[in-house]
């Protein structure tokens, strides 16, 4: 009996600490903000296009996209360097669910910090072909800066 309490007391121990590791943010991981009005400033401010990837718990292709697409690094890097990512479920927010509801999900916006649409897309994206988004993002927002 003392042996299996002993191994109930390591295994929750160790169940706790992966739960807690699993929490913290890692520095090879995108920053995610909420859907907000600071979050917009901080996209002004920083001179950064806004990613706003909106998902639900249900929905298998959303932990996918965030299981590989979201974990890939050269994807991270992009997010990270270049834009103020936005993750809402669109089943805990009425604003996202107004704005976006009929677009489905995984559906993934870029827009600027004015909230204008640059472009979306639904469903699954790939690690590579989010890459090409990203960037093709990036260079159409700078192509209309210039012609501003």
């Amino acid at each position: 009996m003392k042996i299996i309490s002993t191994a109930l007391l390591i295994l929750q121990f160790f169940l706790i600490n992966v739960s807690f590791a699993e929490k913290l943010p890692s520095k090879d991981s995108i920053k995610w903000h909420n859907w907000s009005n600071e979050t917009f400033q901080l996209a002004e401010k920083e001179h950064k296009l806004v990613l706003l990837d909106i998902g639900a718990e249900w929905c298998h292709f959303c932990a996918k996209m965030k299981a590989v697409t979201y974990q890939d690094p050269k994807v991270i890097n992009i997010i990270n360097k270049n834009y103020i990512a936005i993750y809402a479920d669109i089943d805990d927010s009425d604003d996202i669910r107004m704005l976006y509801g009929n677009l489905g999900v995984p559906g993934t916006i870029i827009l600027n910090s004015d909230r204008d649409e640059l472009n979306k897309r639904l469903g699954y994206i790939a690690p590579q072909q989010m890459q090409w988004h990203l960037l093709g993002s990036l260079q159409d927002a700078s192509e209309t800066m210039d012609q501003n």
